[in-house]
């Protein structure tokens, strides 16, 4: 990607250039390096993200008949129920504090984001997850953001002893998990994972 960005910065202007001022054969050459270019950064950025979105809403809760989520709660969480009712919120973005990965026989099957919860926290979370490199990149918002984002799950939320958490299930399963890390999409910073 950063080839490709030195690229666009030494040959647009000189490709612009013989456009402008070069002869026949010049000018074809700078016009097939300028659609080269323009190729290349559209067959990038469609390689970057995933078809299909990696995020689905988390086992149990409303609608859910995923045997997955039927056991016991996963670490400290609370098992609020989710009513499906939002309370009013002023709809800050979740900054992530920690992750935990939950791992069956076959792969990550779900991550569970905690961060510390507002006076005012949602009740729900948006949240969009991009799996790329052992790397899990996550976007999450809160409250009425007008439009969602394409490939944005709707979780719920659930607050207790002052952490607010989100659970989101990941199908296909994630093989693996010891390699993986989890990284906030706004900021490219890590989350600890627990």
């Amino acid at each position: 990607m950063l080839l490709l960005g030195v690229l666009w910065l030494v040959l647009a202007p000189a490709c612009l250039w013989f456009l402008v001022r070069g002869r026949g054969l010049t000018r074809a050459g700078a016009l097939l390096a300028l659609t080269g270019l323009e190729a290349a950064t559209i067959w990038l950025d469609a390689g970057a993200r995933p078809r299909t979105p990696l995020a689905q809403p988390a086992p149990g809760s409303a609608g859910s008949t995923d045997p997955i989520g039927s056991g016991d709660s996963i670490g400290s969480m609370g098992s609020a129920p989710f009513t499906g009712t939002a309370v009013p919120c002023l709809g800050r973005p979740p900054v992530p504090e920690r992750a935990e990965l939950i791992t069956r026989e076959n792969g990550v099957r779900a991550v569970t984001f905690s961060w510390t919860a507002a006076p005012d926290e949602c009740a729900t979370a948006s949240v969009v997850l991009r799996h790329r490199n052992h790397r899990i990149k996550v976007w999450l918002s809160g409250g009425p953001d007008g439009p969602p984002s394409p490939g944005a799950r709707t979780v719920p939320v659930t607050v207790s002893d002052g952490v607010a958490s989100a659970r989101v299930r990941i199908a296909p399963p994630l093989p693996g998990g010891a390699g993986l890390t989890t990284v906030d999409g706004r900021t490219g910073r890590p989350i600890a994972l627990r």
